[in-house]
């Protein structure tokens, strides 16, 4: 949160550019130890007086043949408990004389491992263990010294000690809420290098003085979405600097869920505020979107007109020309977008594109927020005295459902077989076939970007379980390469041709989309395990023309991990039997992949 340690013991998280960074970070603050998070160049053990441990994050560089980031100083000498993580574990096993390789065998999302008897961090907890797995590399020889602590089927050596000199690695992530018994092991390794000895002050006041801090005496202009990260970012700028500094912007871009415009103003008029200006803006978004296929370059295009738009209001509105620019960005979106040295960029975000990376070199822009994940934002929201149903409302991408419209030229990818034999040959054991989609989807493969095809899977014989998709799915994203994501159809797709269709963004498009998605939500509302339920239109039409959808409900806390929500089947298939009554809809299928690999949106 920007706090100094000053004396406080303290635990350094060393960060490679791995999603879960942060997470760590707030793992340990939460067992009672300061935590700060260091880029591994800048690192100076000398200069940490009160240095108690180091962690080594994740990242998606490789530690194989010579590709490992240099340090400038000697992990095996740091004279603390040192604990690495995905790479960091691999990074600590080639550095102290052990070997790391690539291999075909990967491990993404659930994975089960075994843990040996006597491991200090597994100790007390059962053999069989589920951990989040996200790797292509793993460590095929020990360092001196070190015994194996957990394994795995591609990952032998999926945890490794030297309890003497209290070094640990773990290949799977004990940071994530999946890892089953991963707080306990934190914990344990916290606990050898400190006591607990930290506490958080009131987090709501520190996000206040914050906002003063970097707003010093400029009017603040806010783009407000309607989403609980940009309104919580309100109501704190507002606590901070008053109503009277404040003015806000809503571009209603066309791209909202159905009504949602109208419900941001109703909610904001009912808070008592009222310097926020609407733009409708539906019209330009769309001319400029217009034949554009890639979705980097859409989300850069709205990024860009986002920014126009408020240069344009800002001129209407004769704001003064020191004015900061308000964005209730969260850390996942910083991250995703390649946002610390050693990142990789997932997907560009709106308040990460060029004219934003430039006012925030200019140091125009505020982010009261950006150090938070999405449950943490709720519980500020909550402490400010938000409604419950505001602060609960699903997740909404800032790009809005313009980015949940996948558009084509209406040819397939270069690599794109419509026969994958290894495919069906790894889904026979299940009673499953499966197609190769002629069609990408963005995924996050150790802690990289990846750009590759869903595969839609049916039941062959009419018999399906969630305890059988969860093992299939996995399997085929980690043995296929061309595969980073697993969708569901209840209806063979003997029985239905798709093809894919030249199809661009319109405004028919975005009107289709928000019907499918009203249904799904409303649907869906009754289950609280949901946290968001995205509704994806695919450029595949059946033989009548007609396009074919997917729904992703997916269970998370801090969106950096997710799982499908195991809906029973007879509900999935009531909901398509409704979405099929929407004139254009021809079939409504299930993403029933974990978050690795496949992220939760699909552009």
């Amino acid at each position: 949160m920007g706090c100094e340690s000053g004396a406080l013991d303290t635990i350094v998280i060393l960060d490679f550019g791995g999603q879960y960074t942060h997470l760590i970070a707030r793992r340990v603050r939460a067992l009672g130890v300061y935590s700060k998070i260091v880029e591994p160049e800048e690192f100076d053990p000398e200069q940490e007086s009160a240095l108690k441990g180091v962690i080594l994050s994740g990242g998606p560089r490789s530690a194989t043949g010579g590709g490992e980031i240099k340090l400038s100083f000697d992990l095996s000498a740091l004279g603390v408990p040192l604990l690495g993580l995905c790479y960091g574990h691999q990074l600590i096993a080639e550095l102290m004389g052990g070997r790391v390789e690539s291999g075909l065998l990967r491990e993404y999302g659930l994975t089960r491992v075994t843990a040996a008897e006597g491991g200090y961090l597994s100790e007390g907890q059962p053999t069989q263990q589920d951990v989040w797995m996200s790797h292509g590399d793993h460590v095929t020889r020990l360092p001196p010294g070190f015994t194996v602590t957990h394994s795995s089927p591609a990952a032998p050596v999926a945890g490794f000690e030297n309890s003497a000199r209290t070094i640990f690695g773990l290949q799977f992530h004990p940071e994530v809420t999946h890892t089953t018994h991963g707080m306990a092991m934190l914990e344990r390794f916290v606990r050898r290098c400190a006591p607990p000895t930290w506490q958080t002050s009131n987090i709501v006041e520190h996000l206040v003085e914050e906002v003063r801090r970097q707003a010093g005496d400029r009017p603040l202009f806010l783009l407000v979405s309607g989403g609980v990260d940009s309104l919580v970012s309100l109501v704190l700028c507002i606590r901070a600097v008053g109503k009277e500094r404040l003015t806000s912007l809503h571009v209603d871009t066309g791209f909202m869920r159905h009504g949602e415009s109208a419900e941001v103003m109703d909610h904001l008029a009912r808070m008592g505020f009222e310097r926020l200006h609407v733009v409708e803006a539906q019209a330009r978004f769309l001319r400029a979107l217009e034949g554009v296929i890639d979705p980097e370059e859409k989300r850069k295009i709205i990024g860009r007109l986002f920014i126009e738009e408020v240069d344009r209001a800002i001129g209407e509105l004769a704001l003064p020309d020191d004015w900061a620019l308000v964005q209730g960005t969260i850390y996942p979106d910083a991250i995703e977008s390649g946002g610390s040295k050693h990142a990789s960029t997932i997907k560009t975000h709106h308040n990460r594109v060029r004219e934003i990376e430039r006012l925030i070199k200019d140091g125009r822009v505020v982010e009261p927020i950006c150090e938070l994940y999405k449950d943490e934002v709720r519980e500020v929201g909550l402490e400010l005295g938000l409604p419950p149903e505001l602060v609960g409302r699903h997740p909404f991408p800032g790009p809005g459902l313009a980015i949940r419209i996948l558009c084509s030229d209406g040819r397939p990818p270069a690599d794109y077989a419509a026969s994958e034999p290894e495919a069906l040959d790894l889904l026979q054991p299940f009673g499953l076939r499966g197609r190769l989609l002629p069609l990408l989807s963005v995924g996050v493969q150790g802690d990289r970007r990846t750009y590759q095809h869903p595969v839609v899977v049916w039941s062959e014989g009419g018999r399906l379980s969630w305890e059988t998709l969860r093992e299939a799915t996995p399997l085929l994203v980690n043995r296929l390469e061309k595969v980073n994501r697993v969708v569901l159809s209840l209806t063979p797709l003997e029985e239905r041709a798709y093809r894919l269709q030249a199809t661009t963004l319109t405004g028919e498009a975005v009107a289709l989309l928000q019907q499918v998605d009203r249904l799904v939500r409303q649907e869906t509302k009754a289950y609280d395990e949901i946290w968001q339920a995205p509704v994806v239109s695919l450029p595949l039409l059946d033989e009548a023309g007609d396009r074919v959808f997917l729904a992703r409900p997916i269970c998370s806390r801090d969106a950096m991990t997710a799982s499908p929500f195991p809906m029973e089947f007879d509900a999935i298939r009531n909901l398509e039997e409704r979405a099929r009554e929407i004139p254009g809809v021809g079939a409504l299928w299930y993403d029933i992949t974990d978050k690795p690999p496949a992220t939760i949106e699909w552009e």
